[in-house]
């Protein structure tokens, strides 16, 4: 087993309607897999293992953060210790300004991500 990083952009969406509530957040994540995997694999294992139950909101609505654009996966090059748990968060950014879409974010930090929709 190799282990990759997977830098993925999340977007918050509200429960009941699911309507993009214009939040953002980069997060990079460690995971493990056979071989390099592609595209497929990748958006199974985002919805198989990085999935969030709702949460209450301050203004009382329910909310979930799910994947929005793979950006990219790489196989890591060092070593790594043998009793880490995947999918491991190790970075995460959120993105406040709420006028911003994912588009604009994906072209002014990412503007080279790899994966297509």
């Amino acid at each position: 087993m190799a282990y990759f990083s997977l830098s993925l952009l999340f977007e918050a969406f509200e429960a009941k309607t699911k309507i993009s509530r214009k939040a953002y957040e980069h997060r990079i994540v460690l995971v493990q897999f056979p071989a390099k995997p592609d595209k497929a694999t990748l958006i199974e294992y985002c919805k198989q293992h990085l999935t969030e139950e709702p949460y209450q909101t301050a203004d009382d609505t329910l909310d979930f953060w799910q994947v929005s654009k793979i950006i990219d996966c790489f196989e890591l090059v060092e070593e790594v210790p043998e009793n880490i748990h995947t999918p491991l968060e190790v970075y995460s950014r959120y993105f406040d300004d709420f006028d911003i879409t994912r588009e604009e974010i994906l072209e002014k930090y990412f503007s080279d991500y790899v994966y297509e929709d």
